[in-house]
């Protein structure tokens, strides 16, 4: 195999465990949208529904 058909398996395969982290990461970021939405706090002590 090639220098460059070794880089090119290499970034394919960084690709793929990037595509893969995507779906988790989306679901993390709508979770800390809703708590920021209903005003949970970092202490978790206080809840406070806001609109």
């Amino acid at each position: 195999m090639t220098l460059t058909a070794l880089k090119i398996s290499h970034l394919e395969q960084l690709n793929s465990k990037i595509f893969a982290l995507l779906p988790s990461l989306f679901s993390r970021l709508k979770i800390e949208h809703l708590i920021k939405q209903i005003g949970i706090n970092s202490n978790w002590k206080s809840i406070r529904i806001g609109i």
